[in-house]
């Protein structure tokens, strides 16, 4: 059982989702033992991002790409070495972290093993038992008042609605032409539409968008133009979120705001861990019980695209009241 002072190295790597669902165990080891000082084991991206959160005492990352290097993960042994840690919490399964694991020499290891039952000593069930964990309070993922404060000149006043126009998957994605009629529908409805995310296709695809609309004031294309800080900000803002099975979208959850959520497989909770009751499903008519479904399928792509602007439009017009009301 954690003691006052005693130092515990929290894992999780990536992805941003995952990350993000992490963060729900994090802030409930805290709150359970204000006194434990937890630090968190991530890849370098997310670094700025967890060091800014109220239940995070300290960050150590590293590049995504050292995570192949034996070197560097011998180098990441001794500075855990050096870390003084008594515990060692792991939610991230792989070799490498098994190996991490078995030689960090922290007394407490807390995780499950791919291919070494010996790197851990006690699973993440027998821990949270033990430790009498439970689901964390109010709000998980907080944003930087500094950048909250960037973002409200960068938009602008009034409401607005947040749309993640892109995914990791074609066939999570909804197509730019639909992402188009939304957003001139919710500009016709009085609301600004603000668009989110990086990468090449979802540049091309916010470029759609504004073609589509021409000459608006409504819309605010911020597409590769803000970092992973600035995103949490905006959707701290923001009256919804709107996207495909993405990170942004797992990030409304923690962050409090409501969301609308674009899926091609008929039980996204199950799929892609989508609870809350602040989320508005809306099902593809054409979805599949699993993305490995439509990993092969020629035609993955109009699964989203069989996603109707208008029902989509009623669900977020229907967060919105809620959160005017």
């Amino acid at each position: 059982m954690p003691q006052g002072g005693d130092r515990l190295l929290f894992v999780r790597f990536s992805s941003l989702g995952d990350v993000i669902l992490a963060a729900y165990e994090a802030k409930a080891l805290k709150e359970r033992f204000p006194e434990l000082e937890l630090w968190w084991l991530c890849i370098h991206h997310y670094r700025e991002m967890l060091a800014s959160q109220p239940y995070v005492d300290g960050v150590i990352s590293l590049e995504d790409h050292q995570r192949r290097s034996p070197r560097a993960l011998w180098e990441l042994v001794g500075r855990i070495r050096d870390g003084g840690f008594r515990f060692m919490y792991s939610l991230h399964r792989g070799d490498r972290t098994d190996l991490m694991a078995l030689f960090s020499r922290i007394g407490v290891r807390i995780g499950s093993h791919r291919r070494l039952p010996w790197a851990f000593n006690r699973t993440l069930d027998e821990a949270r038992s033990a430790w009498g964990i439970s689901a964390p309070s109010g709000k998980v993922l907080y944003g930087a008042p500094e950048r909250l404060e960037a973002m409200g000149r960068l938009v602008g006043d009034g409401g607005f609605v947040l749309c993640a126009v892109g995914t990791s998957k074609p066939y999570k994605t909804w197509p730019p032409e639909r992402w188009a009629e939304l957003a001139g529908m919710l500009i016709r409805h009085g609301l600004r539409v603000v668009l989110a995310g990086n990468g090449p296709e979802e540049a091309q695809a916010a470029r759609l968008v504004e073609d589509s609309l021409g000459e608006t004031t409504g819309l605010v294309n911020l597409v590769d133009r803000i970092d992973l800080l600035d995103l949490i900000a905006l959707e701290e803002m923001a009256l919804c979120v709107v996207g495909g099975d993405t990170g942004p979208l797992h990030m409304a959850r923690p962050i409090g705001t409501r969301r609308v959520g674009l899926f091609s497989v008929r039980d996204p909770e199950r799929v892609g861990g989508h609870v809350g009751p602040m989320l508005w499903s809306i099902i593809s008519p054409r979805a599949v019980d699993s993305y490995r479904e439509l990993e092969a399928a020629s035609d993955s792509g109009a699964v989203m695209g069989a996603i109707d602007p208008h029902e989509v439009l009623r669900a977020v017009m229907e967060a919105v009241r809620q959160v005017e009301a």
